[in-house]
């Protein structure tokens, strides 16, 4: 395993074909554990999920990304040969809860502000939509809500949007191993995410394809 110093000053190519393949001959060792973990993380999210107010917050926070700092543990292990042996190694993420939770909320932070600034500048059209879409009677009003609707999606409307889409994206790119470093390299919340932005940022483009790719294959 490369140190953080060596990590700072590496500079090799990510493929995405050997990240792809890479990635088969790991999950492919311990297929039947991924699935079971993965089956049994979706019924503890939909659980979670149905619980009032909080639920959701508990999920997006702490449940799904230490259930993801598990994934990183138990591939981690096994990439290094030493085997998935013990299937309650998918819950190691919860080790590292508070790193993990901080880390996942500064993210989600950026992300509502980045939302709030874009959806700010078409708050009247926004508010038109809702008022119209309350009460009983908004049923009969279906002809004003399609020209709310309009007047929000303007040209002006879909660039904004669509610049928004490719900031988070970069954003998820950018941090996209903050979980690895805090599970591998046992880091807290922001040096694991400015780790992960100084070795992302080295193949940006690349990484930004191999997203693309995970994102249409699911």
């Amino acid at each position: 395993m490369k140190t953080l110093e060596e990590l700072k000053t590496d500079t090799a190519t990510f493929s995405i074909g050997q990240a792809l393949s890479d990635g088969w001959n790991i999950v492919s060792k311990y297929l039947g554990y991924y699935i079971l973990g993965g089956v049994l993380a979706i019924v503890i999210g939909l659980v979670v999920g149905i619980i009032p107010f909080v639920g959701g917050i508990v999920n997006n926070l702490i449940l799904s990304p230490c259930l993801m700092g598990g994934a990183v543990y138990v591939t981690w292990r096994i990439s290094n040969g030493k085997g998935w042996a013990d299937f309650g190694d998918m819950f190691k993420g919860f080790k590292y809860v508070q790193p993990i939770a901080i880390s996942t909320l500064i993210q989600s932070a950026v992300t509502v502000v980045l939302f709030a600034l874009v959806f700010y500048n078409f708050l009247p059209e926004l508010m038109d939509i809702f008022e119209l879409s309350q009460g009983a009677d908004a049923f009969t009003k279906q002809e004003e809500i399609r020209r709310a609707f309009l007047r929000l999606f303007t040209s002006k409307f879909i660039v904004s949007f669509l610049i928004l889409m490719v900031v988070l994206l970069f954003i998820s790119v950018l941090w996209a191993f903050k979980t690895h470093f805090i599970i591998i390299y046992n880091m807290q919340a922001w040096p694991a995410m400015e780790m992960s932005r100084r070795i992302a940022r080295h193949n940006l483009w690349q990484l930004i394809g191999f997203f693309i790719v995970m994102g249409l294959s699911l």
